[in-house]
């Protein structure tokens, strides 16, 4: 996949997707990115990539489920309160808000890293079918991808 057109911030996305959820190694991940190793190096130090290596899709769900729970909360708590002052103060409005945004921002961040595993999970099937319709497959998905960061 030809990296040139991507700004340092989505070769550094994609490169973290990479290595966390495709389980590549830096130096497999900096090659098909077009970084040096020691750019790679650097991002996988300086983002704490390392504890990000677990299953991303686990951990995305876990944290889905935490926020999801704290909303229902904050909404059970405003319905007890009496006619009339059911509604959230402005400091629990702002809890609120920001939970939204969370749950929003996860939902919308992990859909990248699931089509990347899903096309390679596609790719690695095809591959043991027929090498040569995936080499030809892997053209277009990577520049799928490419399109997507």
């Amino acid at each position: 996949m030809a990296t040139k057109g991507l700004t340092n911030a989505q070769k550094k996305d994609w490169a973290k997707t990479l290595i966390t959820k495709e389980k590549l190694t830096q130096k497999e991940a900096a090659l098909k990115v077009g970084v040096s190793p020691q750019t790679m190096n650097k991002w996988y130090k300086e983002e704490g990539w390392e504890k990000l290596q677990r299953n991303f899709l686990l951990t995305r769900e876990e944290q889905m489920s935490l926020l999801l729970e704290e909303l229902v909360e904050i909404n059970e708590f405003v319905k007890t309160k009496e006619a009339g002052q059911r509604f959230a103060d402005s400091k629990l409005g702002d809890v609120r808000r920001k939970l939204v945004k969370d749950i929003k921002e996860l939902e919308t961040s992990a859909a990248l890293p699931e089509i990347i595993h899903a096309c390679t999970q596609l790719l690695e099937f095809i591959r043991k079918v027929d090498l040569e319709k995936a080499q030809e497959l892997s053209r277009y998905v990577d520049a799928f991808i490419k399109s997507k960061l």
